[in-house]
């Protein structure tokens, strides 16, 4: 089960792209291929690569990000953890460990992500505060059931899913005898929201939904969405919006 923020994947070049779309085109029975318009196509696709690459740095997506967006408060997420002391967190897909500067109580807080350059800035901004730990990797049915969370957040991880990951995700979260919470925060698509559909394309997660296929997803995993709803990144000037579900078991 793959678990954790998106990985690069490296686009074909340009000039492989021209050589495969031209040998197509010379095969008998092919349909021929407009060649300006994939070299076009071809084009768009490296720039939204290297645009995905520049925004997955901890600098940009910590600083640069939030201006782009009309910037972001996540506290509406953390108060919906509602951590006590005696809480075990465990947030799948960390990132930069940007949740602690949110949450302040709890027994212990794990951090789980697959972008070791994200997790060197967390290391480095929280690694000293106690009982806090990161770890590099996948997250696996045998870590929900070492960690034995009480909390788990999925800030921002669904939309970078596929249902069956997602279902997996879940279904391992739920086997945790502790487990009260889980709490999620995606993009999502929504009527009448250009803006915020445009950005939620821009995104590097592949797996953007509508909000009841997210809140099916739940469903199928035999949980429950005990809230949902639409919040902008940020009151008042916020141009992204985001679906945040509270999910218990």
């Amino acid at each position: 089960m793959v678990v954790g923020s998106a990985r690069y994947r490296r686009e074909p070049a340009a000039g492989c792209q021209l050589l495969e779309l031209r040998a197509r085109s010379n095969c008998p029975g092919r349909r021929t291929v407009d060649l300006d318009s994939a070299v076009k196509r071809g084009e768009i696709k490296r720039r939204m690569n290297l645009y995905q690459r520049v925004l997955g740095t901890p600098f940009v997506y910590n600083r640069i990000r939030p201006l782009a967006v009309g910037g972001i408060d996540m506290t509406p997420f953390y108060d919906r953890v509602g951590a006590s002391a005696e809480d075990v967190i465990l947030d799948v897909g960390c990132g930069t460990g940007d949740a602690l500067r949110y949450l302040s109580g709890f027994s212990r807080y794990e951090g789980i992500d697959t972008d070791d350059v994200a997790l060197g800035f967390a290391r480095k901004a929280y690694g000293a505060r106690p009982n806090v730990s990161f770890a590099c990797q996948i997250c696996t049915a045998e870590d929900v059931e070492r960690i034995a969370p009480s909390r788990v957040l999925l800030c921002g991880l669904l939309h970078h899913l596929s249902d069956d990951q997602v279902l997996a995700l879940l279904g391992a979260l739920k086997s945790s005898p502790r487990l009260r919470r889980i709490v999620t925060s995606d993009i999502v698509y929504l009527d009448r929201s250009l803006i915020s559909n445009f950005l939620a394309s821009m995104d590097r997660g592949k797996f953007c939904r509508r909000r009841e296929q997210f809140e099916a997803l739940v469903a199928r995993a035999e949980m429950k969405v005990v809230e949902s709803a639409i919040v902008p990144c940020r009151p008042r000037t916020g141009l992204a919006k985001y679906l945040m579900m509270t999910i218990e078991p």
